[in-house]
């Protein structure tokens, strides 16, 4: 199997050396964490015979079958003569207006390559080759450097990388250095703020993986776009460069959307779009190199250890999590699974704990034995009273001995809280949610003393959270007064 599989994501390579983005670490370069949620994948001839079906791969094996062994003339600029482009796209059973596309991810991706003895030449290329070999690795190698070509060409072909917004009382064209350089004029854009388009498809597909449990509305993924290539234009300079732009070239986000899909690297159902599979095997192989941990997952619930099944919560839906939990719990029995979920929770942080509740919870009458046993657990004591008082009694009337104390409350409360903070991005709406679901109505004061008296590791952070982004200004400094108290604790 060819090993350069990456190769095509080197965004700006071609580029000229101003206009170069490095992205040797996309770690880096995207500012990911050095470990994100553990993935499933499908084996490798699963995947193989995903990209078999995808109508740009066979769209590429195509011109490239029509390219043959004895190649086909090119001019010095490396393009077919008109009556060629025309007879490649018939081959390849593509529009004319979308040659251009196709003929550039077949040089990007290596399924053609100029003829080293006679450069006037172009012959099929590695990618074909594999992708002729057929054996599933190969396949899936010319797919991942195709998916590379997608988001490295798509927009280059569509329009200029880098499109300076006109001074004022200048005409409105757009221009790129080498209309400039062929005009014989210095760059008229240089100094001045430019949409900047280098980098985005890629963003736009780590934006997809790292969203990959809910996925990304469409509307999200255009607005995340534009934003980022407007970067160093003001509102209304962004404003009217997209404007300008999308009447010159089309959109964009739309386009390379549309040539993903026809990769199959995309789906999309009610607007929400989200990678494929094969497109997630190449992307978590490429973060991987990039020093980002990934774990993959057994191929079966019943393979899963507690804690990566805990884990893979935050890389899948809701739906997802609980039918994963069910089929584990299933495999290893109501009792054990019970209780292993609830160690988990009691030593782990409060993601871990309310996960563990929730899947725990689900399992019904069975888990109970395990509830009891955690009565005296004192980080998962108040759930397992308020789950065996619904046990027990089939309502809200609690048994005393199962009414959550006060240090129960704010334990439950600071876990729930904890959730919603997060000082680098702080969402106070989000907050003030939380905050009405863990607090009851009028009772914060009381409930924020008990935080403080507390011996849970977060209260002090999220009592100085909602002290510093809560908007209701009495509860704000009635968390800052609790949490200086704590500290003082402390």
């Amino acid at each position: 199997m060819p090993q350069d599989r990456f190769g095509a994501f080197d965004v700006g390579a071609d580029s000229d050396a101003d206009d170069d983005i490095d992205l040797t670490s996309l770690k880096e370069a995207f500012e990911l964490p050095d470990s994100l949620p553990p993935i499933r994948l499908p084996s490798i001839a699963e995947l193989a015979a995903q990209a078999r079906k995808a109508p740009l791969a066979g769209q590429l094996a195509a011109l490239a079958a029509w390219v043959g062994a004895s190649g086909r003339p090119v001019d010095e600029a490396g393009d077919l003569s008109p009556a060629d482009a025309a007879a490649g796209a018939a081959a390849a059973d593509v529009e004319e207006d979308d040659f251009a596309y196709l003929w550039e991810y077949a040089i990007a991706a290596d399924w053609l390559s100029y003829d080293d003895a006679d450069e006037d030449r172009v012959l099929p290329a590695e990618a074909a080759e594999a992708w002729t070999d057929d054996t599933d690795e190969d396949v899936c190698f010319a797919w991942f450097v195709t998916l590379g070509a997608v988001l490295n060409e798509t927009l280059e072909v569509a329009g200029p990388a880098r499109a300076y917004a006109p001074a004022a009382g200048e005409d409105d064209d757009y221009d790129d250095d080498d209309d400039d350089e062929a005009d014989g004029e210095p760059d008229d854009g240089e100094g001045e703020p430019a949409l900047d388009f280098l980098g985005l498809p890629l963003a736009l597909a780590i934006l997809l993986f790292t969203s990959r449990a809910e996925g990304v509305p469409r509307a999200e993924l255009t607005e995340v776009f534009w934003a980022d290539a407007a970067v160093d234009m003001t509102a209304a300079q962004a404003a009217v460069a997209r404007e300008e732009w999308l009447a010159a070239y089309g959109d964009p986000v739309e386009l390379l959307l549309g040539k993903l899909a026809e990769l199959a690297a995309i789906t999309e159902d009610g607007g929400t779009v989200r990678l494929t599979p094969l497109a997630l095997a190449d992307l978590r192989d490429r973060l991987i190199e990039e020093g980002v941990d990934i774990p993959l997952l057994p191929p079966t619930a019943a393979e899963l250890t507690g804690e990566e099944l805990l884990a893979m919560a935050q890389g899948v839906s809701e739906e997802e999590f609980y039918a994963e939990s069910a089929a584990w719990a299933a495999a290893r029995g109501a009792d054990p699974a019970a209780r292993e979920l609830l160690d988990l929770g009691a030593h782990g942080d409060p993601g871990d704990r309310l996960l563990a509740v929730a899947a725990v919870t689900r399992i019904g009458a069975a888990a109970a034995p395990a509830w009891r046993d955690s009565l005296e657990v004192p980080p998962m004591s108040g759930y397992a009273k308020i789950t065996l008082a619904a046990l027990e009694n089939g309502g809200p009337d609690r048994p005393a001995r199962l009414e959550p104390s006060p240090a129960d409350v704010a334990w439950m409360a600071t876990d729930l809280l904890a959730l919603a903070c997060d000082d680098e991005y702080p969402d106070p709406d989000e907050l003030v949610v939380s905050f009405n679901e863990a607090v009851p109505a009028g009772g914060e004061a009381a409930l924020f003393d008990a935080m403080s008296r507390g011996v849970h590791p977060d209260a002090v952070a999220v009592l100085n959270h909602v002290g510093k982004y809560h908007p209701d200004k009495r509860v704000a400094k009635a968390a800052r007064t609790a949490a200086h108290k704590a500290a003082s604790r402390v």
